[in-house]
């Protein structure tokens, strides 16, 4: 059997360097002598596709203007904690509290903001904005800490990002109908369908051609695994900051 792994959790330059390696594999041991030569043909095909789009993608001006503005926001965001979380330990009993106050909000939204995928990560600071901006008790605790600059420089931050992120989006649609997004799910499809012969073959053969070809291919899963593992406990357990 052909070991599991969750797709759709990988990154778009993850995902594609998996399908690569893994039509790599499948190529290195013979597709046609593994009866899948028509899948794997299909699967290759819609990782080049991909690619392009990728590349094209990367290749977008705008693309690095956002990666400057996402390193805003997440020195924003990652600064405000770190001063928050400082603050929780003040000997003025005012501070301590204003400080408790913040980081129990901060916690309704999880661990790891800045490390969310951009989308995510913009909704999450809407919300803790929107919540630092409303909430009068919290509206409060920031302007005894003095950290309302903090929070406008968060706010600002993310609105240019979210701004960007619309233009490159409306760019990227205009020069290609065909999204990531999409031709991704194609590209999913065509590996669980390649994914599906093979063990199929597999099955009912159980060749040593077969056996090398699978346990070559789980190797590689078994990587991809690793890094979504480690990924999930970073987020779960994030480092401690300095």
């Amino acid at each position: 059997m052909i070991n599991a792994i969750d797709l759709a959790k990988l990154r778009n330059g993850e995902f594609l360097q998996f399908g690569t390696n893994f039509s790599g594999l499948v190529e290195a041991n013979n597709p046609k002598g593994l009866n899948v030569e028509t899948q794997h043909v299909v699967f290759k095909i819609k990782i080049g596709e991909m690619g392009e789009l990728f590349k094209m993608e990367r290749a977008s001006p705008i693309t690095q203007e956002l990666l400057l503005l996402d390193e805003r926001r997440d020195r924003a965001i990652s600064g405000i904690t770190v001063v928050i979380s400082g603050y929780c330990s003040h000997f003025v009993a005012e501070k301590a509290l204003a400080a408790n106050l913040l980081t129990n909000d901060l916690l309704l939204f999880g661990a790891g903001v800045s490390r969310q995928n951009l989308p995510s990560e913009t909704a999450l600071i809407n919300g803790i904005v929107k919540d630092w901006e409303t909430k009068p008790e919290l509206t409060a605790a920031l302007a005894t800490l003095s950290l309302t600059p903090w929070v406008e420089e968060l706010k600002t931050a993310n609105q240019s990002f979210d701004q960007k992120y619309i233009e490159r989006t409306q760019e990227y649609g205009a020069a290609n109908p065909e999204t990531l997004k999409s031709k991704r799910e194609e590209t999913m499809n065509a590996y669980y369908e390649l994914r599906k012969f093979l063990e199929a073959y597999a099955t009912i053969q159980n060749t040593p051609e077969y056996i090398k070809t699978i346990s070559e291919l789980n190797a590689l899963i078994d990587q991809y695994n690793q890094l979504l593992n480690s990924r999930i406990k970073e987020a779960v357990n994030p480092p401690a900051a300095n």
